[in-house]
């Protein structure tokens, strides 16, 4: 976990005098939402998220943040403030808070729970989590931090006001306008109002419904689709939402109290969020409803409910292993019910449609909202309650962000219609800074950042270039050149072999494959001294190579000359 990131530094900064804002993630790419602000020696991080692959990132597990240009800022950061508890928020704390000199979090109840999870499993010491309130007023050094609750899909969601002498900002990620909440928690459109009466230079703001006209229908319409989802069922019935939706299991679980199932949750993300929710009150479940995994197969089928981890198709999930039958304790069947209540984020639409497909072929009663009405409640702001939060708050200047560039676009047409200008909204990438002081707000260059990719116990060591090979291999093959080399000489004797992978049928190309081979010896002999400077002959290989095999196939695979000592 304590891997460094190589400091890249900054890049095209004039440092203007004044509170500097860097969106480090969450900008464009909607995931992996980490903001940082700073202002002379003291530095104050919201959010530290992840984001998941896209279909380009073979065999990436999770995207982070890149935080090289904090590599020699450690000791000005005074902590780490969390809007709420979605892994797009909080999911990069256990890869990252290390390289960021172990600074202090401070993050609501439920946050504060799962920050803690994450912690224990990467043998993380939790001494630095602090748990905050709505009435917590926190002195980071230049910083005077105070927070109001908002509704969202997770309980004890916040908006973050950062007060400083350089001018106010409001940090209102994630949020909707939901009278009727599961949780009871209502955005505090009082004390919303209330800043915005003291006056805000800046505010920045979650975008991500804005293409979205109206309001967002109540969190509550959910529960009745369940039953009746229910009522029908002949087999299990399996939920599928994101593990922290905790008002979601809720309603899911109310549905199998009233017909008389009992519960498993399935998949680890699944089981802890449960745990940790249930341990600090935010669930409400009856002695005797839930059932061990182990327990389910002596549990008859019309009888059960899971409620499993898995909602986006996410590879190796809980649901993705059922659907292959490769789960140690669920079997999917025929007259099983599978009902995804969530909506795709962006870069895991074909993932999940692909498991949608699957399950249908195996004969299950699959539900989804393209098909069935009320499955999924959005936890983000349409056009109607952004215009209201915007009118409450009355920034000087905004800001959209955890959005698209199209939603970001959308964002700026809803405010400038409600008489903001152009320029009083700021649409901005990852990395660019932007500058408050005195009122006025400007952008001022850019930060390098890029994604950083994890791959098994990788941290930052696959970039682009791998995945690029990683893709030429998924797609055209591999062909291994293997040049036998002399090892007391150096020298190389005998004929190169070539064996194709993904590529061409060796048994079947065997013409192809010797016309592959004079080629490398020819282009062996223009370099009789080739172990010499065999990184200028392997490219020269490489190019013989791709040229011919383009020529002959039209394809490109992946050419990777070695050596072997003989």
């Amino acid at each position: 976990m304590d891997k460094q990131f190589k400091p890249r530094g900054e890049q095209n900064i004039s440092n203007l005098p004044g509170l500097r804002i860097i969106p480090l993630g969450g900008i464009g790419d909607v995931t992996k939402n980490m903001y940082l602000y700073e202002l002379g020696n003291d530095i104050v991080i919201v959010d530290c998220g992840l984001g998941f692959p896209d279909e380009a990132m073979l065999g990436i597990d999770l995207v982070i943040p890149d935080v090289s240009y904090l590599e020699n800022k450690k000791d000005k950061i005074r902590g780490i403030v969390i809007t709420h508890a979605h892994d797009d928020h909080i999911g990069g704390l256990p890869y990252l808070w290390q390289n960021l000199g172990e600074p202090p979090i401070y993050a609501q109840k439920l946050a504060t729970g799962f920050i803690k999870v994450k912690f224990t499993e990467a043998n993380l010491p939790k001494g630095k989590i602090n748990m905050v309130g709505l009435d917590t007023e926190l002195q980071l050094g230049a910083f005077k931090i105070s927070f109001y609750q908002v509704s969202h899909s997770v309980p004890d969601s916040t908006g973050v006001v950062l007060e400083t002498n350089a001018g106010r900002v409001v940090h209102q990620a994630d949020f909707k306008i939901d009278w009727t909440p599961v949780s009871g928690q209502l955005t505090d459109v009082g004390r919303v109002a209330y800043f915005g009466d003291c006056g805000v230079d800046l505010m920045l703001i979650d975008a991500l419904r804005s293409e979205r006209s109206g309001y967002n229908i109540s969190e509550k319409v959910i529960q009745p689709t369940f039953e009746k989802i229910e009522k029908e069922a002949e087999g299990k019935v399996l939920i599928t939402t994101t593990s922290s939706n905790i008002g979601r299991i809720q309603q899911a679980i109310n549905v199998a109290i009233l017909s008389g199932r009992k519960v498993a949750m399935i998949g680890r993300s699944m089981e802890n969020n449960f745990q940790v929710a249930r341990d600090l009150g935010y669930l409400d479940v009856p002695p005797g409803l839930i059932v061990i995994p182990e327990e389910i197969k002596r549990i008859p089928d019309n009888k059960l409910m899971l409620i499993i981890a898995g909602a986006f198709g996410q590879p190796g999930s809980a649901l993705s292993r059922a659907a292959n039958n490769d789960h140690r304790f669920v079997t999917i069947k025929p007259k099983d019910s599978v009902v995804f209540s969530a909506d795709p984020i962006p870069s895991t639409e074909s993932a999940q449609h692909a498991l949608i497909d699957k399950l249908s072929k195996i004969g299950a009663n699959v539900y989804y909202t393209a098909l069935t009405d009320a499955l999924h409640v959005s936890g983000h702001a349409a056009a109607e309650e952004l215009k209201l939060m915007v009118n409450l708050v009355r920034p000087k200047y905004l800001l959209p962000i955890g959005a698209t560039f199209r939603q970001m676009r959308a964002f700026a047409d809803i405010v400038c219609e409600m008489g903001w200008k152009r320029e009083e909204v700021l649409l901005v990438d990852d990395g660019q800074v932007v500058v408050l002081n005195n009122g006025k707000v400007q952008t001022d260059g850019r930060v390098e950042v890029r994604n950083v990719y994890i791959d098994g116990l990788g941290i930052g060591d696959v970039g682009n270039v791998v995945l690029r090979d990683r893709q030429v291999m998924s797609e055209e093959g591999i062909v291994l050149v293997i040049v036998p080399v002399d090892s007391r000489t150096s020298q190389i004797v005998g004929e190169p072999d070539i064996v194709s992978r993904g590529f061409v049928f060796e048994k079947a190309s065997e013409e192809l494959l010797d016309q592959a081979k004079r080629g490398v010896k020819a282009a062996l002999a223009d370099h009789p001294d080739a172990i010499l400077d065999w990184r200028f002959t392997r490219h020269h290989i490489e190019e013989v190579l791709q040229e011919f095999f383009y020529k002959e196939t039209k394809r490109r695979p992946l050419i990777l000359p070695v050596i072997v000592e003989v």
